[in-house]
């Protein structure tokens, strides 16, 4: 029996029919069902973070109506490029549940899909680093025949993002600031199943280069840092400190902005004056991910 993995395009709609083959041993875990799932991953058309292109990393595990993972359909190592499809022979009838997650290939993440489980590793964390991005899926559903399930991967993190519009003061004022850092509390934990996180508990992204060929999600403004941030699908606020300095060894400024709201798959945003200026800071979720939340503002 074989089982299929397609390359896609990095468009959710425009799928590659060339494919790279793995052996599957039959298995009375498998049935002669093909089962097609196109994958794919919500795009952003502007320049900015979280465009998708550091998830090309995709992992899957099918398990039965019980919750027993299918061992001999389990892929640690498939590829996505935006969109990808797979095809699968499972036994017409049978309910199933399948686990996906796609991120980058050195992400700091660890996939137990016999506990359903994803962790992260904190350790020797960075601000601004772009290869946290992933995404995932829990699909249950019913064989009826050959099909067609379609797959809208979404991301497991809220994206926390501090920009400023006064760079050019700043430096005016002689300081230019070059790396930046930020300490909020996070979770380590997703169960995939169901999609809850555990305790939440601070953890540090260290100094790392302040990005300068991104854009910001608002106008006139520029990055301080970007991070993304394991939390609940619900929102919640948090204290959120960041710093910035001119070299990567010494946090030279801090400050805290308490209950910034933070929610899955959604983006916050903070912005101001932040390198001259103790005032005029604002928060917001924006809604460019999922949803919207109202506006808040310090």
């Amino acid at each position: 029996m074989k089982k299929s993995i397609f390359l896609g395009l990095a468009t959710f709609a425009m799928l590659l029919t060339t494919s790279c083959v793995n052996e599957i041993a039959p298995s009375k875990e498998i049935g002669d069902t093909p089962v097609t799932f196109q994958i794919g991953t919500p795009e952003i058309a502007t320049r900015a973070y979280s465009d998708g292109t550091t998830a090309t990393k995709l992992q899957y595990a099918v398990y039965d109506e019980e919750g027993v993972l299918l061992n001999a359909l389990t892929e640690y190592n498939a590829v996505i490029n935006g969109s990808t499809s797979i095809e699968l022979q499972l036994a017409t009838g049978n309910e199933y549940s399948i686990i996906f997650w796609a991120a980058a290939q050195d992400a700091p993440y660890t996939i137990n899909f016999a506990e359903k489980t994803m962790t992260v590793n904190y350790q020797g964390a960075v601000c601004n680093d772009e290869k946290r991005d992933a995404f995932y899926k829990c699909h249950t559903f019913t064989v009826r025949g050959a099909q067609t399930e379609t797959i809208e991967l979404k991301r497991p993190f809220a994206q926390l993002n501090i920009g400023t519009n006064d760079y050019e003061a700043s430096e005016k004022a002689g300081y230019t600031p070059a790396y930046s850092y930020v300490k909020v509390p996070v979770s380590s934990v997703l169960n995939l199943f169901d999609g809850k996180v555990n305790e939440p508990k601070e953890e540090e992204f260290a100094l790392s280069a302040i990005p300068t060929e991104e854009e910001f999600p608002v106008r006139g403004y520029k990055y301080i840092s970007m991070n993304y941030l394991l939390v609940s699908a619900d929102k919640e606020v948090v204290d959120v400190t960041f710093g910035y300095s001119e070299n990567n060894q010494t946090i030279e400024n801090i400050r805290t902005v308490g209950s910034v709201p933070v929610q899955r798959n959604y983006r916050t945003n903070i912005y101001g004056q932040l390198l001259t200026s103790d005032i005029d800071i604002n928060v917001e979720i924006n809604p460019e991910y999922e949803g919207e939340l109202p506006e808040t503002m310090e």
